[in-house]
């Protein structure tokens, strides 16, 4: 059984992206989805004196992982990222140039494959959801109470479909898959914008509310 974790969300400096630190009280840490704020996301471990273990990201987009590069250099981490945005990592220069901003690819260590379903790093024990859509290699990750759900999900509506590699046909039978996989409410961790919790959202957000059986 996992410790008792604890998140803190960080909002970054590009499409105000969110990052987590999911924390436990034996102050070891993953980092979730670094986006771009390296000095945010060092200067929030520095102050709680936590000991970082991997970085873990729902997804391969850049705003996700614009400061993964830098904050392995410096904590010497793991990099999970799910097999199937291989593509998607590998265009990452090409998105620091559109966005016009300084970030090195990272080197991803650990290509979690799409028929995983959990991923155990130290004290932290993750269930991996695959749900692709917003990009070929979507996951999320759920631990306690949380689901980390990434770019899938947000607070009343959905992630978008219309991006090179997307896919609105697998994203329906994600959300679907989703929103018929837990018997109980979960908080919502999402990319951007602010938590909410599955019961709110197959309540109110009508991208959910249609595959709910």
């Amino acid at each position: 059984k996992s410790l008792m974790v604890r998140y803190k969300r960080i909002i970054t400096n590009l499409l105000e992206e969110n990052t987590y630190i999911i924390y436990n009280e034996k102050n070891e840490c993953i980092i979730l989805d670094p986006g771009f704020g390296f000095d945010l996301i060092d200067s929030f471990i520095k102050s709680k004196n936590l000991n970082p273990k991997a970085i873990i990201a729902t997804h391969g987009h850049f705003d996700h992982l614009a400061s993964a590069a830098d904050l392995i250099d410096k904590y010497n981490l793991p990099l999970y990222v799910c097999k199937n945005d291989q593509l998607v990592v590998e265009n990452f220069e090409r998105a620091a140039g559109y966005w016009g901003v300084e970030a090195h690819k990272p080197l991803v260590s650990n290509w979690i494959d799409s028929k995983e379903k959990k991923l155990e790093i130290s004290n932290f024990s993750f269930s991996v959801i695959f749900n692709p859509g917003h990009s070929p290699g979507c996951i999320s990750f759920v631990i306690d109470n949380f689901i980390f759900c990434g770019d899938l999900i947000f607070k009343g509506s959905i992630g978008r479909t219309d991006l090179p590699l997307s896919s609105p046909s697998d994203m329906a039978i994600s959300l679907e898959k989703f929103v018929n996989s837990f018997t109980s409410d979960y908080t919502l961790l999402t990319g951007h914008g602010d938590e909410t919790t599955l019961y709110q959202e197959l309540k109110t957000n009508p991208y959910l509310m249609k595959y709910e059986k």
